[in-house]
């Protein structure tokens, strides 16, 4: 049996030391030929069309100056979509190729430059957050993961050559509010690293001397011009949430620890919603913190004993801190698990580098196992995961509106508009709160127009095709609704509008006035989670009647 494994042990080690990279390349191309197959079968989403409609029928001025106030990103992902999108280019087909090409190069880094094991070289392009959740979902997040292993790959040279680090992360801070906070907090890390074992006169001697000084202020400058870019208006919607919902030390005790468990190996939180507003399982919470805290314990150690402390507390605290108290969703679980992956490669690489003069404890023994399980476990439910999304994204539809987008046209009710459903919702203390701005439900649809045909998103406005996310004034929001009542009962709508508000005298309006003529699931995914939902498309009776629509089933 020793024989045996010893034979295992060898194999191993010679498939993990072979100077050939074919392997990596292999891996590259099924990386990229599943990631291209599963794409086939998404269909974006909201936060997919809406960068896409920004991009397309937004003006340069605007994404650049005020679109980002509102949307919290960096414009850096609308001006990278927006010479195509405005070109005229298919809507899906080029979002899908960007994110490919993006993706397809971040996973590259990782393969031929970072120093992990091979095998685990290998298996993390296939775990579920770099292959499902910003490979086959559209999002600038792809643009961080880039970043991010960039910057780890410069690492070792960053004193040297700090503008080859200093644009990596630059990257980073274009790529997404959070990316500036972790540049941020990694630039921290760097600062108290030159810091580390001088005194005072010395270090700053050292700081403002040299490449570096111009490195870190030309970092500095393109961080705060983001900053600015970013930085809410009055009356940003997202910036609106206030201090309300879950405490602040239920949300802080889950970014410190559930979340690490949500990033790596279990599902703590499912709820998609705002972080303020989940509704916690107290079984899984505990659990997922539990978890949480005890891999928060086993990087600690590693980060001390690879010299990464600061590394990772810095960055992490920030994330956290801005996370529970600002704002956090359930996909930003991505965020991190990108982060770790960027301080395990920096302290992989340390802990090599290192010369081996501490005496193999009981205790390192039993810590190094402890990660070793800990890698194993995490890699294999992440696998799972991966591949439980991308069957599920092939037998169940993503999104509803492409469905809807084609039985309008094939029924000829484009040219009549859709009407969708509002922000309306009753406050804890009895009085409603409406904003008329908020009809995401009909994003989706417009990115499958070259117009906008939602009749009540930004007053029916042609080229308004993308939420603002701005909170209306009262007067607006008066006037707004003036013109919905006089315009009269909407020809379609996707689901049940809030119609009582305009037209109360009708009681029940759906009942009296409109016909179901389309039912379209829709099934978000999360890991190996399905979140379903229905939607239904009505026609007013008369109209029905006229085009010879039959009621849906």
């Amino acid at each position: 049996m020793k024989r045996f494994w010893r034979k295992i042990g060898d194999a191993y080690r010679a498939f993990d030391g072979a100077e050939s990279k074919v392997i990596e390349w292999i891996t590259l191309a099924v990386y990229l030929a599943l990631l291209g197959l599963i794409l086939c079968y998404h269909e974006p989403w909201y936060d997919e069309a809406q960068a896409w409609l920004i991009a397309r029928d937004g003006s340069w001025k605007d994404i650049l100056t005020v679109i980002p106030h509102y949307e919290g990103h960096p414009p850096l992902w609308f001006c990278i979509l927006a010479p195509f999108a405005k070109a005229g280019a298919p809507f899906e087909l080029t979002l899908k190729l960007l994110t490919v090409v993006i993706n397809g190069a971040a996973i590259a880094v990782l393969l031929f430059r970072s120093p992990f094991p091979r095998i685990l070289r290998i298996a993390l392009p296939f775990t579920y957050f770099a292959f499902y959740q910003h490979g086959v979902i559209c999002r600038p997040y792809s643009l961080l993961l880039l970043g991010l292993l960039l910057t780890a790959s410069f690492w070792k040279e960053k004193d040297e050559k700090p503008f080859r680090t200093v644009l990596s992360l630059m990257l980073c801070c274009a790529s997404s509010a959070y990316g500036i906070l972790l540049a941020g907090g990694i630039t921290l890390a760097w600062i108290v690293g030159i810091a580390a074992g001088k005194k005072p006169g010395a270090f700053f001697r050292d700081l403002f001397s040299g490449r570096r000084l111009w490195a870190f202020a030309a970092l500095l400058a393109f961080a705060l011009v983001n900053i600015t870019a970013i930085f809410p208006h009055e009356d940003t919607f997202a910036a609106s949430y206030g201090m309300n919902g879950n405490p602040v030390w239920l949300r802080l005790l889950y970014m410190f620890t559930g979340s690490l468990a949500d990033a790596t190996c279990y599902s703590c939180l499912k709820d998609y919603n705002e972080l303020r507003y989940v509704s916690f399982s107290p079984v899984r919470l505990a659990i997922g913190c539990a978890l949480g805290a005890f891999f928060l314990l086993l990087i600690l150690h590693y980060a001390k004993r690879c010299r990464t402390f600061s590394l990772f507390v810095l960055p992490f605290t920030l994330f956290a801190v801005f996370s529970g108290i600002v704002y956090f969703y359930l996909q930003h679980v991505d965020v991190l698990f990108q982060f770790l992956v960027f301080w395990a490669w920096v302290s992989v690489e340390n802990e090599r580098d290192k010369p081996e003069t501490e005496p193999k404890t009981a205790f390192r023994v039993f810590a190094k196992n402890v990660a070793v399980c800990y890698s194993v476990l995490f890699v294999c439910v992440s696998l799972y995961w991966s591949f439980v999304a991308a069957r599920n994204e092939v037998w169940f539809p993503y999104g509803y509106a492409a469905d809807v987008s084609a039985y309008l046209d094939e029924h000829g009710l484009a040219e009549y508009g859709i009407a969708v459903r509002w922000k309306l919702d009753l406050g804890d203390d009895g009085n409603t709160y409406m904003n008329v701005n908020q009809t995401v439900n009909g994003v989706a649809i417009n990115a499958y127009y070259d117009r906008n045909i939602v009749i009540n998103m930004n007053g029916g406005e042609e080229k308004q095709t993308f939420a603002s996310h701005r909170i209306p004034t009262d007067e607006e929001t008066a006037r707004t609704l003036a013109a919905w009542e006089e315009a009269g009962l909407p020809s379609v709508t996707l689901d049940k509008v809030q119609l009582g508000v305009l037209f109360p005298q009708y009681g029940d309006v759906f009942r009296s006035h409109y016909v179901c003529v389309l039912r379209v699931p829709e099934y978000h995914l999360w890991k190996d989670d399905l979140q379903y939902a229905m939607h239904s498309v009505y026609v007013r009776k008369d109209l029905a009647v006229a085009k010879g629509l039959a009621p849906a089933e």
